[in-house]
């Protein structure tokens, strides 16, 4: 079960905790934890495997009962992964958990030793102290529909990058095979013709000339191929091969360049099923009650909105939307020092592929005479510089979402910069 992360305010002063906190540094291999009780330093070693996990966290809640707590909190911070196991096997104990920032922990090991080296013994202090003052994230599992959204949205970037991987590979090939070829990257990669060339040829210009005007035309025409991108095929191919290569190099190219092609169609073909699927989990989510979000024309596509949703969680977790946008790294810093008062900054904490995806939502919106186009125009016209303009609209996109999902209303757009009264 996958964690992340968001603001914790559970515990506040004139609140006491009856649970034990134990602090604990997760690496690949091996878990170091420590806790404290009246100023007595309680710590151990184990191995991160799971029959360990178990044995010595029964252990620390047997010690919890008996030294007068209700039970254990784990606290760590998190560590590519490596914590995940730990996690689930405190929440199926009746642990609680939680998470605190790595960039804390970082600094704050200058604060509790005075030394900013860094070990697998000092962490775990380090982490306590943190918890100590109540610096903690709310470890928040996702489950069901909310944790096959969130795996499938990251295997969707994946997919995405591994096609621009192909592609741009493809196109380092075609300066040594084609380089004379005349066509677009549309005509390249969304073509039929193309495929045509890639599996006679291998896009190989060589190959197409020797092949003859006449089979060369021959076996195109029996693929769908039109005349006149025939005839342009083969003036550029001619242009080509004005300065030859070596026939072998080029064979040799040509059959990268089909191996290519035939990976870019699998990851094609997966990245459509992907977001079907993904489409069909929210449409699930809908039936059951746990979002009251949809896909409108004029602000979010089906699809889009399931990214969305795949990197917030649920919305009715989050008591105000500035903790939305703290979650999500969109809330704004100050920037100043003395006299020196700079222009406040995007934090850029929280999950990055949440900012990537909303950057991708608002990207249409943006145009004149769209949703948010006026909006962003005036902003750039004040003198606002687009990364800016970009976030700001990000920032009353996510709100403006945020209100759909709790209000239960439906989109008006005629209300997004509109108040009722």
């Amino acid at each position: 079960m996958k964690t992340i992360m968001m603001l914790n305010d559970r515990t506040r002063a004139g609140q006491p905790e009856t649970r034990w906190d134990i602090a604990v540094d997760v690496g690949q291999k091996a878990l170091d934890w420590y806790g404290e009780v009246a100023g007595k330093a309680h710590q151990g070693h184990i191995a991160n495997r799971s029959e360990a996990i178990l044995a010595c966290l029964e252990q620390l809640k047997a010690e919890a009962l008996r030294l007068g707590f209700s039970g254990v909190r784990i606290i760590c911070e998190p560590t590519g992964g490596y914590e995940r196991r730990m996690l689930r096997a405190a929440r199926q104990l009746g642990c609680a958990t939680a998470l605190v920032n790595g960039e804390a922990v970082n600094k704050m090991q200058v604060v509790e030793s005075n030394d900013t080296g860094k070990s697998d013994t000092k962490d775990p202090r380090t982490i306590l102290l943190l918890a100590k003052w109540n610096k903690t994230l709310t470890d928040r599992p996702l489950a069901d529909e909310w944790l096959l959204l969130r795996e499938l949205n990251a295997r969707y970037d994946r997919l995405e990058r591994d096609s621009t991987r192909c592609k741009n590979r493809i196109h380092k090939l075609l300066i040594s095979v084609f380089p004379d070829l005349s066509f677009k990257k549309d005509w390249l990669f969304d073509s039929r013709a193309a495929e045509a060339v890639v599996e006679l040829y291998g896009l190989n210009a060589a190959a197409l000339i020797a092949d003859g005007r006449e089979r060369c035309t021959s076996k195109l025409r029996r693929r769908h191929v039109g005349p006149k991108t025939i005839g342009r095929l083969w003036a550029d191919a001619q242009r080509t091969l004005l300065i030859p290569a070596d026939p072998a190099w080029l064979e040799l190219l040509g059959e990268d360049v089909r191996a290519l092609y035939a990976e870019l169609a699998v990851l094609r073909t997966r990245r459509q099923a992907t977001r079907e699927h993904m489409i069909a989990l929210v449409e699930r989510l809908h039936a059951r009650g746990a979002t009251r979000l949809h896909a409108h024309a004029d602000l979010i596509s089906p699809f889009m909105l399931a990214r969305v949703l795949a990197e917030t969680g649920p919305l009715q977790d989050f008591p105000n939307f500035r903790q939305l946008w703290r979650y999500g790294g969109l809330n704004l810093r100050p920037h100043q020092s003395g006299a020196m008062k700079g222009q406040p900054r995007q934090a850029k904490r929280g999950r990055a592929r949440l900012r990537h995806v909303l950057a991708q939502a608002i990207l249409k919106r943006v145009v004149h005479g769209q949703l948010y186009g006026e909006y962003y125009h005036r902003k750039r016209d004040a003198g606002m510089c687009g990364g800016k303009a970009m976030t700001a609209v990000a920032r009353k996109f996510l709100k403006l979402l945020y209100g759909l999902e709790h209000s239960a209303t439906a989109f008006n757009p005629q209300r997004v910069f509109q108040s009722a009264a």
